[in-house]
């Protein structure tokens, strides 16, 4: 099993982004998946965040409006998650 950045894209126009408005949402996960497509499968039924709610349905399983790349050993350094909670 390997894990999965699934990730909001970011160069999408505003008229056609579910992340537009930023707020209430998920703009990133870390899923252990065999595959993109179940990893991909996870994370959708697993946000209930507005992204979800904006004309879109199921914007994590549309490669046109998210990414999921598989985090294997090696690459560039960089943070992969980061779990905050803001009131």
């Amino acid at each position: 099993m390997a894990l999965w950045l699934l990730e909001a894209r970011d160069d999408l126009e505003d008229g056609n982004n579910p992340w537009s408005p930023w707020y209430d949402k998920t703009f990133g996960m870390v899923i252990r998946a065999d595959s993109e497509k179940k990893a991909r499968e996870l994370g959708q039924r697993n946000t209930n965040s507005d992204e979800n709610r904006e004309g879109i349905g199921t914007p994590w399983l549309k490669k046109e409006y998210s990414k999921c790349t598989g985090l294997f050993p090696g690459g560039i350094k960089k943070v992969i998650l980061v779990d905050f909670h803001s009131a």
